[in-house]
């Protein structure tokens, strides 16, 4: 797989474009993190508290999902989901890790995201086994999601030296 710009590397870059890609995925981090704990508090990140999430519980009083509240939530995440996982992916690219590595995180990146889209209806309309469909998908985003935050952050900050740039302005 061949590098959209060869050229430009992270590494090479001063620190203010350093500064604003690390805070970019330090927010990134934060937003990951807070969507973990909003989804623990809905759900407990259990099988059955997942499936009750989708099809309703009586013992939480919950009513199912509706058609429309499913394609709603789809419809968001539908186009957030793929925007936020093509940023991560370009800034992985940006980094000296292997064509494999690259190659390999953007398949399992979204591989992840694929499942977790399509996960709620299979939950939904097909069998409630799809809960291990949902929490793979969403154990696939995390796993890239930090290789995608670790490469660069490692490669910016603590790698020291960069490969053409002069010094740091």
């Amino acid at each position: 797989m061949r590098n959209f710009n060869a050229r430009f590397r992270l590494r090479d870059t001063d620190r203010h474009i350093r500064l604003l890609y690390t805070l970019f995925l330090l927010l990134m981090f934060a937003g990951f993190a807070f969507s973990f704990f909003w989804a623990h508090s809905m759900t407990s990140l259990s099988p059955q508290g997942i499936a009750d999430h989708y099809l309703g519980s009586d013992e939480t009083f919950g009513e199912p999902m509706s058609f429309r509240e499913l394609a709603e939530v789809t419809h968001f995440h539908l186009f957030t989901m793929p925007v936020v996982f093509m940023i991560l992916v370009h800034v992985l690219y940006l980094t000296m890790a292997s064509n494999l590595v690259k190659a390999l995180t953007t398949y399992v990146a979204f591989g992840g995201v694929i499942l977790d889209l399509v996960s709620p209806w299979l939950i939904s309309y097909v069998s409630p086994i799809f809960v291990l469909t949902m929490l793979t998908g969403d154990f696939l985003m995390v796993i890239s999601f930090l290789v995608m935050m670790a490469i660069p952050l490692y490669e910016m900050w603590v790698l020291k030296q960069p490969l053409m740039a002069g010094g740091e302005d």
